[in-house]
């Protein structure tokens, strides 16, 4: 994290891993926290938002996971899939598992702007 963002954050938690729930404490601090729904957003749709993603339905979390939210450095030529849209795929496997819950920000902020958080 840069330091000039640490002044914006009450925890930080740091990872090594594509997953924030890897050897870290952060399935405590939420236990604690009595969280029990997530919403995914970052860097690095493919690895980072991803097993997280995962990893917190493993461990019983209702996940959204916010495409258009995500971003990544790599693109078609990385992965040599001409016409390659990460975000996109990403989303729609996580969608196809039908455990998480994906969504873009604008319906992010119309479904859960007033009722559901």
């Amino acid at each position: 994290m840069h330091h000039s963002l640490k002044d914006y954050a009450e925890i930080v938690i740091e990872k090594k891993m594509p997953s924030a729930f890897f050897q870290t404490e952060l399935s405590d601090r939420l236990e604690h926290l009595g969280v029990k729904h997530l919403f995914i957003t970052g860097f690095n749709t493919e690895f980072c938002c991803q097993f997280t993603a995962i990893a917190a339905y493993d461990r019983g979390y209702q996940v959204t996971f916010i495409e258009d939210v995500t971003g990544t450095v790599n693109d078609e030529a990385t992965y040599e899939m001409k016409g390659l849209d990460i975000r996109d795929f990403v989303g729609t496997a996580l969608h196809w598992s039908n455990v998480i819950e994906v969504l873009d920000l604008e319906e992010y902020v119309d479904d859960y702007k007033s009722s559901k958080v």
